[in-house]
């Protein structure tokens, strides 16, 4: 009984630290709006985070939060290309584009993801997974703007 209350005692520190510790998360965590550059995200950020925790991806245009990229998952290079993908446009942003801004009946009624961005994963993919061509990572970004599409239609 006394090792639970010695326990209960020291929940409200607990929670403390991890509520610091989800801000933080929170604080790291980035978002880039459609119509932005990428390079652009450090205003969005938190004032703690500095320029040298970002991470450029090949071509210098295009930056992501350096722990971010660092825990992407690297046991395939289609799940490395959807989070890199995640990471950079947002879940809502991948359900309601595709690559080329036509939909499977080939109307122009999605919206294009930015080329610039698309070529940065493509080319991170590529650096990270050599021997990997440019049309098996597309096809992995196509499988997740049509997996966010339908994961947004379901109630």
């Amino acid at each position: 009984m006394a090792e639970i209350i010695d326990c209960l005692r020291e929940l409200p520190e607990t929670l403390k630290l991890m509520k610091d510790c989800i801000a933080k998360v929170n604080a790291s965590m980035t978002h880039v709006s459609d119509n932005s550059m990428s390079i652009s995200m450090s205003s969005a950020m938190s004032s703690s985070e500095s320029e040298g925790e970002m991470h450029f991806l090949p071509g210098k245009s295009v930056a992501v939060s350096k722990r971010s990229f660092l825990h992407l998952n690297r046991t395939r290079m289609t799940v490395f290309a959807q989070e890199l993908a995640v990471l950079i446009f947002s879940k809502d942003t991948l359900a309601n584009s595709t690559l080329t801004g036509r939909n499977g009946r080939g109307d122009m009624t999605k919206g294009q993801l930015d080329v610039a961005k698309v070529l940065a994963i493509t080319d991170a993919v590529i650096e990270e997974f050599p021997g990997t061509t440019v049309s098996e990572v597309r096809a992995a970004l196509r499988r997740k703007c049509n997996n966010e599409h339908f994961s947004h239609k379901r109630p």
